[in-house]
């Protein structure tokens, strides 16, 4: 059986995270701008739209730790979960009705390929967020 450390768990490297994931929507974002300018601002604009309410959600969803603050954890997981899919249609909404000419194509796989890669950020970061 594993000992659990004095310090319990540690919070997530959220800032080093969002570096990784920046860096990331850059170089694809560049990589669409290859093709053409609207591929390319198209591109950064889908990234951005996956990285504004993400950060939304990780300055709520972090601000708490502890088992005493249980009850503020779990409320202020779902305030920035509801804020970040609110803010990602707020986002949307106005770059389709604002942003033309519009690369369809290159917002949306920007925004699934951010969406794989804050899956692989604590990959790609080598953290360990849980001591045992």
């Amino acid at each position: 059986m594993t000992k659990a450390t004095p310090s319990g768990i540690r919070r997530p490297p959220i800032a080093r995270w969002f570096l990784i994931e920046s860096v990331i929507l850059v170089v694809v974002s560049l990589a669409f701008l290859l093709r053409s300018q609207v591929a390319g601002y198209s591109a950064l604009l889908g990234g951005l739209i996956f990285l504004l309410p993400h950060g939304y959600f990780a300055l709520k969803a972090f601000r708490y730790s502890g088992a005493r603050s249980a009850k503020k954890i779990m409320s202020s997981f779902y305030q920035g979960e509801a804020g970040k899919l609110i803010l990602c249609a707020i986002l949307f909404t106005m770059v389709f009705k604002w942003i033309q000419p519009l690369d369809i194509a290159a917002l949306f796989l920007t925004f699934a390929i951010m969406l794989v890669t804050n899956w692989l950020t604590p990959l790609l970061a080598g953290s360990n967020t849980q001591q045992s």
